[in-house]
């Protein structure tokens, strides 16, 4: 396990004073790098041997959303990593152990030159031990699917600072994106397919289908679908 410590800041919350979808993801995202990096596999490790990580799902649970000024705690378990996968668990907690958030994600280590996966290394599976008192949460990782029947809602183009370092879209501007289309946001939980990598001046067409409970958006590209979010 890893933790790291936060604040939730004026510049991270909506206007009730609740933490963004936006930044929850980077929440846990910067959880992730701050642990590889602090095991000397991040991204001083990776770049020079062409290597990045890509996320390709998120199962996102909420109870509650952190608040303004409200002290956090984001915490990530890596495990199952093997082969060129690893999935990871995190959980946002307040200071005193209330549970506000948990998710479960997948990742995939990418060769960036030749845009295939590649094999972990022995010392990156070494790094990421399995912590055998991960906790235990129910989660659904079927894929999503679009059944076509969406209206389009938008237009979206990628500018520079929507990308990372591995010259992509960062997957929490999907989230940005995808939820400024919603009627409302009040859902407790945010699913995340990432099917293929945006890149500088894409753009990206954005479709909203209304399911029995929640909504589903979509953002394509000359019929290839990009990402798929579903917030229920």
């Amino acid at each position: 396990m890893y933790q790291f410590n936060s604040r939730v800041s004026y510049s991270e919350v909506d206007s009730n004073l609740n933490l963004t979808y936006f930044d929850l993801v980077n929440y846990l995202q910067d959880c992730s790098c701050f642990h590889s990096d602090d095991v000397g596999v991040g991204v001083f490790y990776l770049a020079p041997q062409g290597l990045g990580w890509f996320v390709t799902s998120y199962d996102i649970h909420i109870n509650r959303m952190p608040k303004y000024m409200e002290r956090i705690v984001i915490k990530t378990y890596p495990y199952q990593v093997r082969g060129m996968l690893a999935r990871r668990i995190y959980t946002i907690e307040t200071e005193n152990g209330e549970l506000l958030v948990y998710a479960d994600s997948l990742w995939v280590l990418m060769d960036l030159k030749n845009q295939h996966p590649a094999r972990l290394t022995e010392k990156m599976i070494e790094a990421y031990p399995e912590d055998p008192d991960r906790p235990e949460f129910s989660f659904n990782r079927s894929k999503l699917k679009y059944n076509g029947e969406g209206q389009q809602v938008g237009t979206f183009i990628v500018n520079e600072i929507h990308l990372d370092t591995n010259s992509h879209m960062n997957n929490s501007y999907y989230i940005d994106v995808t939820r400024r289309f919603l009627p409302r946001e009040d859902f407790s939980t945010i699913t995340v397919n990432y099917k293929k990598a945006a890149l500088l001046f894409d753009e990206l067409q954005v479709y909203l289908v209304e399911l029995e409970q929640g909504y589903q958006v979509v953002l394509k590209k000359d019929d290839e679908i990009y990402t798929i979010v579903e917030y229920k």
